[in-house]
């Protein structure tokens, strides 16, 4: 299928609200398991603790371990008017995690909810917190506007106590995203469930929903099963919530989110694909990270200047790329560690906005973990393109009928 045959009505499908999980399982292992094998076009289900008996026994199972953080928060205009501010990214560090270290002052871009509020606004916003001593300690919290890009502003944020790293701060002040259709406030219950068991590094406003179905016995009976466990970075972005709106694909502009890849998973991954692994991605975004390797190896390989490369894939860059790859999977990846290790650093950081959508060829995945998506979306797309859109309707027409749960705290499916 051509890019610019695809019709995004047929990526459509009716999403009764009741389907729409509103709380977690108490037991995460417990969620239902839909198990697709392409290869047979067969349907079976099971529990999620029923993984490590379906994965092959081949397999190198990846998945993200970043963890959100509270983004949420609330501050106030001069006249009284309510703002509420969703932090995005930070302006002056690469990553989250380093800004959420780090004291007062700082400039984040963030999505905002409220009227007038242009550039030099000044917000402002106090909070009284009782601590465990039942002792009451004042928060302040401002934040300006300097800057309104894309619908989103820069806001410079300052507060007091200033002694306060920024997660230490908003860890009493702010709330955890929620998704926009979970319809309740944040509860107890979502700074628990709303997070992987294995979450690690600060900076997501959104969980990567396939990993919050792990527990440590589903880990140790995939472990028992000689399957190894892997770990890659990427922050999660509102964007992922995000329906397409356009007509066509080509009008969509693809949200960006930045990971962070170490020299040691790497190399583990170099090895697994020389032994002939099957490469199991756990959710889209290590679907998304992985695939991006890939191809920005092969920009590398074609680069002549090593010293400062730019780690960033564009949304369309696969179509240029492909028509000019010169290296294979196992090849992308030594290229990636040749890089590291030639210019002594540990980690590789980046960024991207690979979409991936039907006509799509996948490269270094075999198999995904994930929860079922929002009709219309990029990341049906992207199962879309794993399974193929017919095997897609039925996926999702037997998770229906089946009384599966959907979305973030929903249930999930394994695709082979």
């Amino acid at each position: 299928m051509q890019i610019s045959q695809i019709n995004i009505d047929e990526f459509n499908y009716f999403l009764p609200e009741e389907k729409i999980a509103q709380i977690p399982l108490e037991n995460r292992d417990e969620s239902k398991l839909l198990y697709f094998d392409r290869k047979l076009r067969a349907i079976s289900h099971f529990q999620f603790k029923d993984i490590a008996e379906l994965l092959p026994i081949n397999s190198f199972l990846i998945r993200n371990i970043t963890k959100v953080f509270p983004a949420r928060l609330y501050l106030y205009k001069p006249t009284g008017g309510k703002v509420e501010l969703l932090l995005e990214n930070p302006i002056s560090e690469k990553l989250s995690q380093i800004a959420l270290t780090k004291n007062s002052p700082q400039i984040w871009e963030c999505t905002v909810k409220g009227k007038n509020l242009s550039v030099g606004l000044i917000l402002y916003s106090e909070y009284k917190i009782l601590s465990d001593d039942e002792q009451i300690t004042k928060l302040k919290l401002t934040g300006e506007i300097i800057g309104n890009e894309g619908g989103k502003r820069n806001i410079k944020l300052s507060w007091e106590p200033s002694d306060l790293n920024f997660a230490e701060f908003l860890t009493k002040i702010a709330e955890i995203p929620l998704p926009p259709y979970i319809k309740r406030k944040p509860a107890t219950i979502d700074k628990e469930h709303y997070q992987t068991e294995y979450a690690k590094i600060n900076g997501s406003i959104a969980a990567p929903t396939a990993g919050l179905h792990f527990t440590t016995s589903v880990d140790n009976a995939i472990l028992n099963k000689g399957i190894d466990i892997a770990e890659i970075v990427l922050h999660v972005g509102s964007g992922t919530f995000q329906p397409i709106k356009s007509k066509t694909v080509f009008e969509h502009n693809m949200h960006c989110e930045k990971f962070q890849i170490s020299l040691d998973f790497l190399q583990k991954l170099e090895i697994a694909l020389q032994n002939e692994k099957k490469i199991i991605a756990v959710g889209t975004t290590t679907v998304r990270t992985l695939e991006t390797l890939f191809w920005i190896a092969q920009n590398l390989a074609l680069n002549e200047n090593m010293d400062n490369f730019n780690f960033h894939l564009s949304q369309w860059d696969w179509i240029r790329l492909k028509e000019n790859v010169v290296l294979d999977a196992e090849k992308s990846i030594n290229k990636l560690i040749q890089y590291c290790q030639i210019n002594s650093i540990s980690q590789i950081i980046g960024s991207t906005e690979l979409f991936i959508l039907p006509s799509y060829s996948f490269r270094m995945v075999q198999g995904i973990i994930t929860n079922f998506h929002l009709p219309k979306s990029t990341l049906l797309l992207l199962v879309g393109a794993f399974v193929g859109r017919e095997n897609l309707q039925k996926i999702y027409n037997e998770a229906l009928l089946n009384n599966y749960r959907f979305l973030s705290y929903g249930d999930t499916s394994l695709l082979i």
